[in-house]
């Protein structure tokens, strides 16, 4: 998704190790909304990132927030690139 124009995607991808968790916003949508449509529209389950003000701070995502993908063991590929086509619909529907 890193790659979708008006998707940023936020955290270092350089490291090998990290969670199975990616932030994101598309475009300026608010990323409460972001995340209620792809619950709605797309049955996709995502969390708003933490409130964490020094974090949101850092990131200049104070007012936006951040829309928190949180992968586990038992999610597949098919879920996977599932969430990756809603994010690009959602961020072409929003040029």
């Amino acid at each position: 998704v890193r790659t979708i124009p008006g998707v940023k995607v936020y955290g270092n991808f350089a490291v090998q190790l990290r969670a199975p968790i990616v932030s994101l916003n598309i475009a300026d949508l608010d990323s409460s909304e972001v995340a209620d449509e792809l619950a709605e529209r797309f049955e996709i389950a995502t969390g708003p990132a933490p409130l964490r003000p020094r974090l949101h701070r850092a990131l200049g995502t104070e007012d936006q927030g951040a829309v928190r993908f949180s992968w586990a063991y038992f999610n597949t590929e098919a879920e996977t690139d599932a969430a990756a086509e809603a994010v690009r619909i959602l961020a072409a529907e929003a040029v």
